[in-house]
């Protein structure tokens, strides 16, 4: 006897671009936020490590200058090092107390540029990339949720995807008629920037896949703040995924200065 094969759940579905090489299986991308922070505090040490070893190489030819070169390399390493670290201790507070100390540890290139590091780590270790990105937006939200933006209903951009269930979707639309806030359905990066262009808020959250989520972030947080929350695939991607309209419905109330909400 014949034994059937599995269905194909790629099927009767449109794929977004980032999930063309989607094989059909539906694994768990969900991430405690300590995951990040753990890479995070393992790729600084590696960085610095690695640039010491290259001021060491490199140390026999600057001594052969003289006494100059080889002080002030070993000045701006332990400078570098110096502030890496202490920026480092201060987002792992900001992190895990929810009180950041300073606006310094949410410059938006230097997280891009940790976020960029730890992704290169994970990938060296063989931790999924939509994994971190996962830990990665939860760290961020409770960075920026700790002290999170306000502005007017008119600048607050609420960014979804068309992959969104029915249910989810009433459910969001309620909360638009309600606060006010602008919203959009969007199919992908290009459609996101059109509307960030055109509505130009101060203020974005976005619900999306962790691929979709990462390169949006990267484009974006360099000039909006954006807090991202990955929906839920029980069906795999691009079909009636869904999110958790508590946390979202909580951070649009906190982002609102009107009076009321």
């Amino acid at each position: 006897m014949e034994k059937k094969s599995a269905p194909d759940k790629r099927k009767n579905r449109r794929l977004g671009d980032e999930w063309v090489d989607w094989d059909g299986r539906n694994e768990s991308t969900e991430a405690d936020h300590r995951v990040f922070l753990g890479l995070a505090i393992l790729s600084t040490i590696l960085l610095i490590v690695a640039a010491g070893l290259f001021l060491w190489l490199i140390y026999p030819r600057l001594a052969a200058t003289g006494h100059l070169l080889p002080q002030l390399f070993s000045v701006l390493f332990l400078v570098f090092s110096g502030i890496l670290l202490l920026w480092l201790i201060l987002f792992l507070i900001a992190a895990i107390a929810r009180r950041p100390m300073t606006r310094i540890i949410i410059i938006p290139q230097m997280i891009n540029r940790l976020l960029s590091l730890v992704m290169a780590t994970g990938k060296i270790l063989g931790i999924s990339q939509d994994r971190l990105t996962n830990s990665f937006m939860k760290v961020n939200n409770l960075i920026i949720g700790s002290r999170p933006p306000r502005t007017t209903s008119e600048k607050l951009l609420v960014l979804l995807p068309r992959c969104l269930s029915k249910e989810n979707n009433i459910r969001l639309r309620e909360f638009r008629d309600n606060y006010k806030f602008q919203m959009a359905t969007v199919g992908g990066g290009s459609e996101a920037r059109l509307k960030i262009k055109e509505i130009r808020p101060r203020v974005i959250i976005a619900v999306a896949c962790e691929r979709d989520l990462l390169t949006g972030f990267r484009d974006v947080n360099t000039h909006i703040p954006v807090i991202g929350f990955p929906n839920k695939r029980p069906e795999g991607p691009c079909r009636n995924t869904c999110v958790d309209l508590t946390e979202i419905e909580a951070v649009i109330k906190n982002c609102l200065i009107e009076n009321g909400h």
